[in-house]
């Protein structure tokens, strides 16, 4: 519907005799009719008629998309609901483009909110007129400025007891596939307090490392040693393979720990799992969504030490944020094999180097790596 079409509708309207309409009247007739221009446009129909039949010719349907074969499907609150919704995604995915950025979640939500803000004075000095909310380059109402924060995965570990040391470690072991030798007399232990981080080049024995340490693979030679009642909780890349696939994460969940439906519900919920996924075969989730239930059995297990292997593979930013802090809040030791420089920062853990068929720490923090590796790369190249 035209500007012109909207005019001769106004000028049509009937009002009982020497009855003028106020300028309030117009004003919201002329956004009326500017709802129904929407809805039509959408496929719907405005007093059982449909844009074709107002227009009284068959190009109306052209232009129109799929909606217009839906019928009156679309109403006036859909339509602002749509915009709505379609407001509040663009919101969650600029505040995700300035956590890339470097910000923080709640520097992000702020700035976002300011220029949200910004942009609705501009708007209210102006332009006095007012359309339907959506229209290119025009403001949401200030309600919206409460609804720009994304979802937030908020999950803890249980706290664990101090054990006496020795916790864990492995003495004197070779390992080797084959005649691949990839340690040879190594010594590597740690503790109730250890916050380590595993680098180094692919296919050097990182992961090999920690299934040693967890005891899912023996060493050829030397041995591992345990605390008695050490927890260990595992996370590697593949963990959404173990989990039963026929089974909902309430069914898994519930299964494996003995708890209650609601129980299983809240941990599902605070690792971000939506609410609709709780119901659905393992199976038939997405592989972040699979990674949230094996988080979720991960905190459930209660672990004294975490051991976890690219724990980020398949995680959102919100999920990798969220793990960082609940690993900053753990009591227990943390060894990792990660290539995400978020998580390793944010944890503030220890470097060390799977090189030479053994592990030492690096003398100095993450940037101190990055420079090393650069330069040897540069070497490389040189050469």
């Amino acid at each position: 519907m035209s500007d012109e079409e909207i005019n001769d509708k106004l000028a049509g309207l009937k009002t009982e005799p020497g009855k003028k309409l106020t300028k309030r009247e117009l004003k919201k007739l002329a956004k009326k009719a500017e709802y129904e221009k929407e809805i039509l446009a959408m496929g719907g129909t405005v007093d059982g008629m449909n844009a074709s039949e107002m227009q009284g010719d068959d190009d109306a349907e052209k232009g129109i998309g799929a909606g217009a074969h839906l019928g009156g499907q679309f109403t006036v609150s859909q339509v602002s609901q749509s915009h709505t919704q379609k407001q509040q995604t663009e919101n969650s995915m600029d505040i995700k483009a300035l956590k890339k950025s470097g910000k923080s979640a709640k520097q992000a939500e702020e700035e976002l909110k300011r220029n949200m803000q910004n942009k609705q004075n501009k708007q209210t000095k102006g332009k006095k007129g007012s359309s339907s909310m959506g229209d290119e380059g025009e403001a949401p109402p200030p309600e919206m400025l409460q609804r720009i924060k994304e979802y937030q995965v908020k999950f803890s570990f249980p706290d664990t007891d101090k054990l006496a040391p020795p916790i864990l470690g492995l003495h004197n072991v070779t390992f080797a596939y084959g005649k691949n030798v990839l340690f040879k007399d190594l010594d590597f232990g740690v503790d109730m307090d250890s916050r380590i981080a595993i680098v180094g080049p692919n296919g050097v024995g990182k992961s090999t490392l920690l299934k040693l340490l967890v005891g899912k693979i023996e060493p050829t030679e030397g041995e591992l040693t345990k605390h008695r009642q050490l927890k260990i909780g595992w996370f590697d890349q593949h963990a959404n393979e173990a989990l039963n696939g026929e089974q909902t994460p309430i069914e898994y969940l519930g299964t494996k720990f003995n708890i209650d439906y609601q129980l299983a519900r809240k941990h599902l919920g605070t690792v971000g799992l939506a609410g609709h996924a709780h119901t659905v075969k393992i199976k038939d989730l997405s592989g972040g969504q699979k990674s949230r239930v094996a988080l979720a059995e991960l905190a459930l297990g209660e672990p004294d030490m975490l051991i976890l292997d690219e724990p980020t593979n398949n995680l959102d930013i919100e999920s990798i944020d969220a793990l960082a802090t609940a690993i900053e809040n753990f009591g227990g030791g943390v060894v990792m094999v990660t290539h995400d420089e978020r998580l390793v920062r944010a944890t503030e853990c220890t470097l060390w180097i799977v090189e030479n068929q053994n592990i030492a720490e690096i003398d100095g923090d993450f940037d101190t790596y990055k420079k090393e590796v650069l330069d040897a790369l540069g070497e490389t190249l040189s050469r």
